[in-house]
Order: structure tokens, then sequence, then C-alpha cells
């Protein structure tokens, strides 16, 4: 599993941000604008509590380190 925090804004915003997930062959790219960050949190907890998705409980704490990591301190 590895994740990508280095993406570039992907609009060129500096109010947006986006990692990327990579487990397996599966890729999921989260994108999310400042401020957004609990909305995300909570959409990637409701993927891993689907037993369809191949994500779990520790992916979702890998993307809110990243999701910490991307964003610029106040």
């Amino acid at each position: 599993m590895t994740y990508d925090s280095q993406l570039p804004p992907p609009t060129g915003d500096t109010g947006s941000f986006r990692i990327s997930l990579y487990k397996g062959r599966s890729r999921w790219t989260f994108q999310w604008s400042a401020g957004d960050e609990d909305a995300l949190v909570e959409a990637v907890a409701e993927l891993a509590a689907d037993e369809r998705v191949p994500l779990d409980w520790f992916d979702v704490a890998m993307v809110r380190q990243q999701m910490l990591q991307a964003v610029p301190d106040p």
C-alpha cells in the first residue's frame, strides 16, 4: 500500500488538495477543498464499512494522516 500526497492541486487552487491510495491493483484518488477534511474522512470510513470495498479501517487512518500532511499548517 502506498500513498501519494505529492500530487499538485487538481485545479491549481492552493485550497484544493488530492491524495492517492494504492492497495494491490486498486487505486483511489481523494480530492477535497480546505475545510472539507472531516467530510472526506467520513466518506472513506463509509467505504471501509462496505464489505464489497477492499478498504479497511487502517486505510481510513492512513488517508486521514496523509490529509493532515497535505494541508499546510495555518
